[in-house]
């Protein structure tokens, strides 16, 4: 036994050794596994249709600097994703909340924001259209009716039968421009409204001074559909809650329209952005938290903005009711709003014109003014506050925003210009600029481009909002998105009557694939290099949110020019491309090339069998 024992503990040491080695060469082939499979700025799909070539997305920066793209390997291919992805969305996929085990607020509504995967977890795939996909019907044919097959969701048309909502008709979906509280129709009550707050002519844009219009638990947007006939243009905004689907069908619609909650987060608008807020019915608890989510929408207000709210709390006579509405009446007369007016189902509250009232309260009432160092046109990650936003001195002293009526606003310098440090002269080149640069890309499209083909447009790095000036006369409109480092020039946008939110390129963008007819990109590639974030990301986002036969204009370095040239084909966009040296301008940079290029319309069996 002696002996056992001797012979067992010598064994021990070479057992142990053995084992350690097994163990650190296993940890190694893990690590070199894992290192290539989620490196830094590379994306992983969950499944693939039997392809397991990865693109190879890597950091386009190095302990020198940024690398020159010409020396960035390009892949052989890019996969394509599952088809249970069809209507990814990155960051605002409730799936990766789960697997992440993200500790989000329910009742703060954080799981409808904005969370990201980490790059190890993004998708490296190009998103496949659903099964029977076609090109979307034009506008304005479009308001009225879709194909089911684009948006295979029907649910929506059962749950509000009684609302005309939507109705399914054979192959496509009616909207008869119904909605919770305008069954009727919304033309009516956008009559109704004018009436109300005694507009000329029933006319709510009342001669152009309302122009911008933030439409919040907009449903499937008809209201923000029918408001466009009055020279009106809506923010339409709902989550991606139980109706998941609304959005989707807002923008396949061809109507201005995106993603968003009212939850911790500002929403991505720079303040004094819109001269009308509407909730119908929107299920939103507007006392929760001090009121913070209507000290949001005062944020948002230009100086004697309307609030209209149609909702049970607003005339429904059983006690809770008048509680709810009776807290908000007091609500409302701390923060200095006033009724305008009330009939029937709905009540229409003014915003003050100066900061005359808040100066006339009483120390210490709620909610306060916010801090001077507040910044009110921060927006991008950062939190409500439940303050109010008083005005700018030059907004007080003159007791407006400034701004000349639609559509005369669309070109006058409008008074904020100084506080981005742009004069009138500058602006004005700028419009210019952009007028004759529009002309220039309509030239290299039109033998394209059919009749009423282009609706929904993005413009990816807005600047002053030249480029969605200069399609004024087109049918269409435009998603101007203010790359996060330019951030305060938002507000130059929303000054013009035009609508966009802040973004941050190195991420996804919170909408729906295959949204957009024509993507934009002026000088966003060189930006996104600088910021050391992956062109090839970038480019795989801009496809998911491409309709299939829809546009990229891309204009940037010829060095840029050429390395994505080489995407064309891995990315199914070589059914028609040209390239070509713009003429030179106040805004032109050297070696300034034009990338025009246009997506296939594919789908996964097609692929398979070529």
């Amino acid at each position: 036994m002696k002996h056992f024992r001797t012979e067992r503990v010598r064994a021990t040491p070479k057992l142990f050794t053995y084992v350690l080695v097994g163990f650190i060469a296993l940890l190694g082939l893990t690590c070199l596994y894992y290192g290539s499979s989620f490196a830094p700025g590379s994306r992983k799909s969950d499944e693939f249709d039997g392809s397991d070539n990865r693109a190879r997305t890597g950091s386009m920066r190095s302990r020198a600097g940024v690398v020159a793209v010409s020396h960035v390997e390009v892949p052989k291919s890019v996969p394509i994703c599952d088809s249970r992805h069809s209507e990814l969305i990155p960051c605002l996929d409730r799936n990766l909340h789960y697997q992440l085990k993200l500790k989000l607020n329910l009742t703060l509504m954080e799981h409808y924001e904005h969370h990201c995967p980490p790059p190890e977890r993004r998708f490296n795939c190009l998103v496949p259209p659903p099964t029977g996909y076609k090109i979307p019907l034009r506008w304005p044919v479009s308001r009225d009716e879709v194909w089911k097959a684009n948006i295979p969701h029907t649910h929506l048309a059962q749950e509000k039968s009684d609302q005309n909502w939507m109705v399914v008709n054979g192959d496509k979906i009616n909207f008869p421009g119904g909605g919770t509280h305008f069954h009727n129709g919304a033309d009516k009550y956008i009559v109704s409204l004018a009436q109300m707050l005694k507009f000329p002519g029933d006319k709510l844009n009342n001669a152009g001074s309302i122009r911008n219009v933030l439409d919040v638990g907009c449903g499937v947007a008809s209201f923000g559909a029918y408001l466009l006939s009055h020279d009106i243009i809506a923010m339409s905004l709902a989550p991606n809650d139980v109706h998941q689907n609304q959005i989707q069908f807002a923008l396949e619609r061809g109507i201005p329209s995106t993603l968003g909650v009212l939850g911790t987060k500002r929403l991505p608008y720079p303040s004094r952005s819109f001269e009308l807020a509407h909730c119908s019915r929107c299920r939103i608890d507007w006392l929760q938290r001090d009121g913070i989510l209507l000290l949001e929408l005062d944020r948002l207000l230009r100086p004697g903005g309307y609030f209209v709210y149609s909702s049970p709390e607003a005339y429904a006579h059983d006690s809770e009711n008048r509680k709810i509405g009776n807290a908000m009446h007091d609500l409302f007369r701390r923060m200095c709003w006033k009724v305008v007016a009330k009939r029937d189902q709905s009540v229409i509250w003014g915003k003050p014109i100066s900061n005359s009232c808040y100066l006339k309260r009483e120390p210490g009432v709620q909610p306060p003014l916010c801090p001077s160092g507040d910044d009110p046109d921060a927006t991008w990650n950062v939190s409500m506050k439940a303050c109010i936003s008083p005005y700018s001195v030059r907004m007080h002293k003159e007791r407006w925003s400034g701004l000349v009526p639609w559509p005369r606003r669309l070109t006058a310098p409008p008074p904020r210009l100084e506080e981005v440090g742009v004069t009138p002269e500058k602006f004005r080149e700028d419009t210019e600029t952009w007028r004759l640069r529009v002309i220039e890309y309509w030239k290299l499209l039109k033998p394209m481009v059919q009749k009423n083909s282009i609706r929904n447009v993005m413009d990816m790095s807005s600047n002053l909002g030249g480029f969605a000036a200069a399609l004024n006369d087109k049918d269409v409109w435009v998603m101007n998105v203010m790359p996060v480092q330019s951030s305060p020039r938002m507000k130059i946008i929303y000054d013009r009557g035009l609508i966009g939110a802040t973004h941050d390129w190195c991420e996804a963008f919170d909408t729906y694939p295959r949204t957009f007819d024509i993507i934009h990109a002026w000088n966003t590639f060189t930006e996104t290099q600088t910021r050391g974030c992956s062109i090839e990301d970038l480019l795989i986002e801009m496809d998911r949110i491409l309709r299939p036969e829809g546009f990229v204009i891309i204009r940037d370095t010829s060095d840029n020019i050429s390395y994505i040239k080489k995407y064309l084909t891995l990315l199914k966009w070589d059914k028609w491309f040209t390239e070509t040296t713009p003429k030179g301008d106040s805004l032109s940079t050297k070696e300034e090339r034009v990338l025009i290029a246009r997506k296939k319309l594919w789908s996964v069996p097609a692929i398979s069998e070529s």
